[in-house]
């Protein structure tokens, strides 16, 4: 039986993408020069698929950046926007338990379709709530 990491490693080569493990374990590749992780948790069926810092946060925009997270959160329906620890970039989630290959592979197609606009998306709610 394959592990979940080897199950995501096959459907990313199986998309045309070139799977990478970096020195956590965690699996990454790129799309659309973005690096795009796949986290585990230990060997059942939930993953994390992960945008990590697609925004840099300025100082004085924190309270902006946590209503633009929070308002985007609540509206795209499988995507989770959020600051990182220390307060300084954006990364977005999509978060699941999948059952089989088939699904994982929809599943990725869907968040990399959302990711791919993530960050357009991100930047356009700044300037609406900045206005208001």
């Amino acid at each position: 039986m394959m592990t979940t990491k080897e199950i995501i490693t096959k459907v990313v080569e199986k998309m045309g993408y070139r799977p990478e493990v970096d020195d956590d374990g965690d699996i990454y590749f790129w799309y659309q020069m973005k690096a795009i992780y796949v986290l585990t948790n230990g060997d059942d069926n939930f993953i994390s698929i992960m945008h990590p810092q697609f925004y840099e946060i300025e100082e004085g925009q924190e309270a902006l950046v946590l209503t633009v997270c929070n308002k985007m959160t609540r509206e795209l329906k499988t995507v989770k926007v959020f600051l990182d620890k220390t307060f300084t970039s954006v990364s977005g989630t999509c978060e699941l338990y999948f059952t089989d290959e088939d699904m994982l592979e929809k599943t990725l197609e869907r968040a990399l379709e959302v990711f791919g606009v993530l960050r357009t998306l991100f930047r356009l709610k700044m300037k609406e709530m900045e206005k208001e």
